[in-house]
């Protein structure tokens, strides 16, 4: 018999964390989560499952897989898209709005998509709104709206894979025939490449992988080197060197959010960030707790075909590998006692071979294309277009400070956030995963409708009038052990949840 009653409290925080060990994760970080699938950490607190998305882009015409997205106010209506045209040259589309149609854009000079493995977009504005488009094999080319114009001055590069504007000059590098050499144009003229205009080229010293504009500096990223150059002009752009230790190991996993630029080296994701001393560089690894997902993925993945996206709304990227059967990771800054801090989560069933977000008006869009050349739109809805979400979120186990006393477990109590009717399957494991471990079956949560709020209720919806949007939900289970993780998992259309934490009513047993 159990001498008293006993209660446990763990606040969901801390996200996904594969660094420690059993017995350490279950005392220091007991609101962590040792797998957590298509959960986000929420804005709200806790743990959210994410949002669906919807084809609402349909397929853009072509053959093969989608190759680049943009969002670009100020351009026709905002969205887009790239394919390889089954006949001719017409591989940039634009989204009509109006007829819920892509538009093929007239590309003059004779571009060819064989061998495009992507298109990258960069948008930038001189005196006009435009985009630039490079893919590695066709001269740079911009678009504003009307026309498609191909940068193809005697002293451009004639296929670079990447652009950055930059002190009113616009950078390309990348290009195959010269690797480690970053071009720039004449001030406020991106098809003007003369020197005698203010152009000019700049030999960085290594093979270019990606360049990104941050603060005041362009950062120029090899696979072991980092540079950054610095200025307004040809008469005085410096480059100098940040690390001749690590580099970036793929192209599109360089991005910017919460006032840090990232990118994916040889141990995980690294930030550069200003320090305090002016001048100064600092490069610390973020992902420390999910050190061995990036390894597990660096050996196994071809990291060209990376794509990320930024949605600045909830202060989180995310990451998807295209040759990973669509998994992804999620990372979103959560403010911690320290400060603010990153938390991470894997996606699961998101396939993307490009992706961009991006304000029009006051909403921020984020998509991405398919290798069937359809065009999606995430953070709508409660499917992944028509197909169940699969969410998993499990606990640390948990032995309240003796690993080694049994304990008898009676209830647990979890707060939700509900957004709607939710099903959710609760499972209790014993003792580590122990085989000889005897684990009951799994209990079923159930939650009915939101609440509604004035103005914001619609008639016959799934909100009910006077709801709880924080439900409580206590599980009777029955078991005994030296320790207790939860798992909490869904596979369903049903409306988001957030589990924001639990609380578990045991007795201490005995000691063996």
């Amino acid at each position: 018999m159990a001498d008293e009653l006993l209660v446990h409290k763990v606040i969901c925080q801390g996200g996904l964390d594969t660094s420690r060990n059993v017995l350490a994760q279950g005392e220091q970080s007991p609101g962590s989560a040792t797998q957590m699938v298509n959960y986000e950490p929420a804005v709200t607190g806790g743990y959210r499952r994410i949002n669906g998305f919807a084809n609402s882009y349909g397929t853009v015409a072509g053959v093969g897989s989608t190759l680049g997205v943009n969002v670009v106010a100020g351009i026709n209506d905002g969205i887009l898209a790239c394919r390889k045209p089954s006949s001719g040259n017409n591989y940039l589309h634009r989204w009509n709005n109006s007829t819920s149609a892509w538009v093929a854009v007239t590309c003059g000079g004779s571009p060819t998509m064989v061998g495009v493995s992507k298109v990258r977009f960069t948008n930038f504005n001189f005196t006009a709104k435009k985009t630039v488009l490079t893919d590695g094999i066709n001269p740079a080319a911009t678009y504003d709206g009307t026309t498609y114009t191909q940068i193809t001055h005697a002293n451009a590069p004639t296929d670079p894979k990447y652009a950055v504007d930059y002190a009113n000059h616009l950078f390309l590098a990348g290009d195959p025939a010269h690797p480690s050499k970053l071009f720039f144009s004449a001030p406020l003229a991106e098809t003007d490449f003369a020197t005698g205009n203010g152009a000019g080229v700049i030999n960085v010293g290594f093979d270019v992988v990606a360049v990104k504009q941050f603060r005041d500096s362009i950062y120029i990223f090899g696979t072991n080197s980092i540079k950054a150059l610095k200025g307004t002009s040809s008469a005085n752009f410096t480059v100098t060197g940040v690390t001749h230790d690590l580099g970036c190991l793929a192209t599109d996993s360089v991005i910017e959010i919460g006032g840090d630029l990232i990118f994916l080296s040889q141990d995980g994701i690294r930030p550069i960030s200003g320090t305090s001393r002016i001048g100064d560089v600092e490069l610390e690894t973020i992902s420390k707790k999910i050190q061995s997902v990036f390894n597990d993925i660096s050996l196994q993945q071809d990291l060209n075909g990376l794509s990320s996206v930024v949605i600045r709304q909830k202060s989180q990227f995310r990451i998807f590998f295209s040759a990973s059967e669509a998994q992804g990771i999620i990372g979103g800054i959560r403010k911690a006692q320290e400060g603010f801090a990153f938390e991470f989560g894997q996606i699961l069933g998101i396939e993307a071979t490009c992706a961009a977000s991006g304000y029009l008006g006051q909403y921020e869009y984020v998509i991405h294309g398919t290798s069937t050349g359809k065009v999606h739109r995430q953070e709508t809805g409660d499917s992944f277009a028509g197909q169940n979400i699969f969410s998993i979120y499990q606990s640390p186990f948990l032995y309240m400070e003796n690993p080694e006393q049994r304990k008898i477990f009676y209830k647990v109590t979890t707060y939700l956030r509900s957004e709607g009717n939710n099903e959710i399957v609760l499972s209790t494991v014993y003792d580590y995963d122990d085989n000889d471990a005897y684990n009951p079956s799994n209990y079923t949560m159930t939650t009915v409708g939101a609440s509604a709020y004035f103005n914001e209720a619609t008639y016959n919806s799934t909100a009910i009038y006077s709801g709880n949007p924080s439900p409580i939900r206590t599980t009777n289970i029955s078991g005994s052990g030296k320790s207790v993780s939860f798992k909490y998992v869904t596979n369903s259309q049903d409306a988001s949840h957030s589990i924001q934490g639990l609380v578990l009513t045991y007795g201490t047993g005995d000691l063996r």
